[in-house]
């Protein structure tokens, strides 16, 4: 399995450019969000999830001002995420009923900055 470490998108909805970092010389945090933890890492559809992190409001965290989402995958399709609450540090969110059920990841994307992928798994 391949972890990457950031990602920008030009806007909502392009290609995205993947820039992967899990120990590659010269990588380097480019101040997007970045996540530590999502929990449960398996629930159905539905269901509701608690992402912990750092950055989630961009740079200054600024949540008022703060263009963002939380998508599930990093190929199209992707999904995005319900947003139930959103801090800072942490987020909660629900998994759409669209969403397809196996292994994927979950996504921040602030500012046209995305954070690392944490894996996730969408239960039937």
């Amino acid at each position: 399995m391949i972890e990457t470490g950031s990602f920008r998108t030009a806007s909502p909805g392009a290609a995205l450019v993947i820039a992967l970092c899990g120990g590659i010389a010269g990588c380097s945090d480019d101040g997007g969000p970045r996540l530590e933890a999502v929990a449960p890492a398996a629930a159905p559809r539905n269901a509701m999830v608690e992402i912990t992190g750092r950055r989630l409001c961009g740079l200054h965290g600024d949540c008022a001002r703060a263009a963002g989402e939380v998508q599930l995958g990093l190929d199209p399709p992707t999904v995005r995420a319900i947003v139930l609450s959103y801090s800072d540090t942490r987020a909660e969110i629900s998994i759409p009923p669209v969403a397809a059920v196996g292994k994927t990841v979950v996504v921040a994307i602030v500012d046209e900055r995305s954070s690392n992928a944490l894996a996730f798994e969408v239960l039937p």
